[in-house]
């Protein structure tokens, strides 16, 4: 009998010392008010690939190249192509919907218990027990090697010479028709003028003294002369862009398959070679006690609240049979859930992995 009064008189000084109740969202009556939920954060691996793009395109009178200009050396049919430049990785952070808590006041504290919690935009935790919000606020995140590349595309202007679709119909006569073999040799005595006009420029022919206007005025002849050119041997462009996947880590799964690749449609999801992202060489703390989902989900822990010990990752970004990258990165949702006593304690965290980065007992 006196064990039990011992056992009995333990229990309910353990009740009357505990403040603070931590349960998991899943377990909390809507209608509960007084109390407030954070998340732990989980991290989003962002893949950035820089794919060039690269198109062939036909000159409007390629058929009459050989025969005007004297070349077979032109651009004869419409062609793009692709290939991947580069890729990079980058790690983001948000509040993580399977981990989210409500800690409130044991009932005979409600009246007069104090929750200090220091939530981010997203109810991410980051500090706890500091009364005028004076943590050391967490500014571990960076995003390093960040993607800053300007689209290089070059457009295809023909040149504005009056074609036959121009003329209204009812007017257009097999007078004043204009052939599209007229048209091209039209457009090859504009090129002998262009070089005429060069050649009277570099060399003096007008006598007129230009200054330093002279440069401008034969880039503008080439460029034009250039012009006429690729209606002829036609223009090769090159369009520079970003493909970028968001990905979400999750335990138990190593490969995640992006798409597929090919040199002749870019990223897609039928031809070409698998595109994956591996994570491999995972490292966390082998003696820290790691929580079992029923203790995180289904317990109720007084004057304790929940934690991530973050797990270190290497990261590879596959291409058929090539490793295009790797990368050693911390993903929280592969660490440990655990937690920490917060009876007179300051806690600050670390709003981008869940871990503890300060930790101050009154």
């Amino acid at each position: 009998m006196k064990k039990l009064l011992i056992v009995l008189f333990v229990f309910v000084s353990l009740s009357l010392n505990a403040q603070h109740v931590t349960n998991h969202a899943k377990n909390v009556n809507n209608k509960e008010v007084d109390g407030f939920y954070y998340h732990l954060p989980r991290n989003i691996v962002r893949v950035d690939f820089v794919v060039e793009k690269n198109q062939d395109v036909k000159g409007k009178y390629s058929s009459f190249t050989r025969e005007l200009l004297g070349t077979d050396d032109y651009i004869k049919e419409n062609k793009t192509s692709y290939r991947i430049k580069s890729v990079n990785i980058n790690t983001l952070t948000e509040a993580d919907p399977n981990y989210v808590f409500f800690i409130s006041a044991d009932e005979k504290s409600k009246d007069n218990l104090n929750i200090n919690l220091k939530l981010t935009s997203d109810g991410v935790i980051e500090s706890f027990g500091y009364k005028n919000h004076d943590a050391v606020t967490s500014n571990l995140y960076s995003v390093s090697n960040a993607l800053n590349y300007e689209d290089e595309l070059s457009e295809y202007h023909f040149i504005p010479i009056r074609e036959e679709d121009e003329y209204d119909e009812e007017e257009e006569t097999s007078e004043t028709k204009i052939s599209e073999k007229d048209m091209a040799l039209a457009i090859i005595e504009e090129i002998k003028n262009l070089r005429v006009a060069y050649f009277d420029l570099i060399t003096g022919y007008q006598e007129v003294k230009y200054g330093t206007t002279i440069n401008y005025m034969v880039d503008q002849i080439k460029n034009l002369e250039n012009e006429y050119l690729s209606l002829f041997l036609g223009k090769n462009e090159k369009h520079t862009f970003t493909q970028t996947f968001y990905i979400i880590p999750e335990e138990g799964k190593t490969t995640i398959t992006l798409g597929k690749f090919s040199d002749t449609e870019g990223f897609n999801q039928k031809v070409g070679e698998l595109v994956k992202i591996n994570f491999a060489d995972t490292s966390i703390g082998a003696y820290v006690n790691k929580l079992s989902k029923d203790d995180i989900e289904n317990m109720t822990h007084n004057n304790k609240i929940f934690y991530r010990n973050p797990a270190n990752v290497t990261v590879q970004v596959i291409f058929g049979d090539s490793k295009l990258l790797e990368n050693r990165i911390k993903i929280s949702q592969f660490g440990n859930v655990i937690m920490i006593p917060i009876d007179k304690m300051k806690l600050t965290f670390d709003s981008n992995t869940g871990q503890i980065i300060s930790i101050i007992k009154e």
